[in-house]
């Protein structure tokens, strides 16, 4: 997934996902989770300390910005990271939340050793 792209391709037109192939393109992100209405999905960690979370979400941003395609960003706690993404203008999810997720997955942070070990 993380090798396709949804540069210039996501919009009102974009097809939404059926419930099934939700679930079979969540194999391929296995650190994502779904959100209760099926309309999100979402990747929580806990970063090395409050620098490496805002240089990860620069990361993200670089990588958003190609793609045309934006995940909602979420810091708590000060390392506490969320990133969520849907395709906003469909309000669920479509194969282009997968691609985006993958090509997050692929960016490289430093975790809370502490919260590292715990998984």
């Amino acid at each position: 997934l993380r090798l396709q792209s949804c540069a210039g391709v996501c919009g009102r037109d974009t097809p939404r996902l059926p419930r099934e192939e939700i679930f079979k393109h969540l194999i391929s992100v296995p650190d994502w989770k779904i959100d209760g209405s099926v309309t999100s999905i979402s990747k929580s960690f806990v970063a090395r300390n409050f620098k490496e979370a805002i240089s990860f979400f620069n990361r993200v941003m670089e990588v958003a910005e190609v793609e045309g395609h934006h995940p909602d960003l979420h810091l708590t706690n000060y390392r506490d990271v969320q990133v969520v993404v849907s395709t906003h203008a469909i309000k669920g999810l479509s194969i282009y939340d997968f691609i985006l997720a993958a090509k997050i997955d692929a960016l490289p942070v430093e975790f809370s050793p502490k919260w590292l070990k715990a998984q």
